[in-house]
């Protein structure tokens, strides 16, 4: 299985950090083929998506360079911290540039249609918020993410985890949490 993981975190030594290259060290143990996609590092950046026609869109090198990378995973990974109840903007952005009309959806009869058919992602986000926060409405993640955003261009969400607390919690702790919920995934 070829997995990509997108994370979004400006800290190199962040618990974000972690989670991605923990999932990257268990999924390669699989056999997997793994890639992170740290959108604060890469030589890949984008700016603030702008345009003029909407045919405009994706054109450009970076955009499908990064569209390469989707269409490769069958595992898409989204890993970032929870600011102002969503994704850092850099993470939206992501989504703005990359899951655009004609690569991960269409509309047929005015209706839309998933493009990105036959893949599977997982959230992971780390919050100072309980975790059981981001399940009430509105800020339900398995709404937004899971139905809004993924499934809106046809990916499966397995799962959604969101870490909280993580301002009081000790690095132990962390790691104890993060170990656990690999278990869950890995086995």
């Amino acid at each position: 299985m070829n997995t990509l993981i997108i994370t979004a975190h400006p800290s190199q030594t962040s618990f974000t950090r972690s989670i991605a290259e923990t999932y990257k060290e268990n999924g390669e143990l699989e056999g997997r083929q793994v890639e992170i996609l740290d959108l604060y590092t890469t030589d890949l950046k984008q700016d603030f998506l702008r345009f003029d026609k909407l045919s405009d869109i994706g054109k450009d090198k970076i955009t499908q360079t990064i569209q390469e990378k989707i269409n490769w995973a069958e595992e898409l990974v989204f890993v970032f911290p929870v600011w102002w109840a969503d994704a850092p903007a850099i993470m939206k952005n992501f989504f703005d540039c990359n899951f655009s009309a004609g690569f991960a959806f269409k509309y047929i009869n005015g209706k839309p249609v998933g493009l990105l058919k036959g893949k599977t992602a997982r959230v992971f986000a780390t919050s100072g918020a309980p975790g059981f926060v981001y399940s009430l409405f509105p800020v339900n993640y398995h709404i937004l993410w899971g139905a809004m955003r993924l499934k809106f261009c046809g990916i499966k969400t397995t799962s959604i985890k969101v870490f909280g607390k993580m301002q009081v919690r000790s690095e132990e702790e962390s790691k104890t949490m993060l170990a656990k919920e690999m278990k869950k995934i890995f086995g």
